[in-house]
């Protein structure tokens, strides 16, 4: 089995390297989406303009009058001029009147991004491991693993980087006050 040589090593490095380092930065120069906008504080903020935008299975965070300092996270099955139809964990369904409803929430991304970079730093450390285990008995294997570990590093580090999504406000009741904080 041939080896490969150091040079050749280098330069494959070298290459890694420069592709994440230019993913990383095309992502943290994308910028969150223009569509999303908070649409209370722009006038649109009533119950027939949430029903047109909250489509089917969209995940959407409900805050009642009842319980205003709450989330409830809601799939969206139906929504129309009279009724909020959720699709809950254990196919449980809860419907939500429109005089019951304080605000309806569009989440961002803050999950998706914790779970992103914890899954990133769970395959770094592996690859760093594996790389340390493998240095003496197969050099090649090691390199490899430790491009994986690079590669991984990349993967948290542009999930870091970029702006994300944030929350935005879809719908506020007449005369409320949001009284949970939007994540950002």
């Amino acid at each position: 089995m041939p080896c490969l040589s150091q040079q050749t090593l280098r330069r494959l490095l070298a290459l890694a390297t420069l592709a994440l380092l230019s993913a990383t930065l095309a992502l943290a120069q994308e910028t969150s989406q223009p569509g999303n906008r908070d649409f209370a504080k722009s006038g649109t903020g009533n119950w027939s303009y949430a029903a047109t935008i909250g489509s089917p299975h969209k995940k959407l965070f409900v805050v009642t009058i009842a319980d205003p300092t709450h989330r409830h996270t809601c799939r969206v099955q139906s929504i129309a001029a009279d009724q909020l139809v959720c699709k809950g964990s254990f196919n449980t369904t809860h419907i939500y009147k429109p005089q019951e409803v304080a605000a309806l929430v569009i989440p961002g991304d803050y999950n998706l991004r914790v779970w992103m970079v914890s899954a990133a730093n769970a395959s770094l450390g592996a690859a760093i491991w594996a790389t340390v285990i493998l240095i003496p008995t197969c050099p090649p294997c090691a390199v490899a693993t430790g491009i994986a570990a690079l590669i991984s590093f990349g993967v948290a580090g542009a999930a870091l980087i970029g702006e994300g999504t944030q929350e935005h406000l879809l719908y506020l009741a007449p005369g409320q006050t949001l009284q949970v904080k939007l994540r950002y």
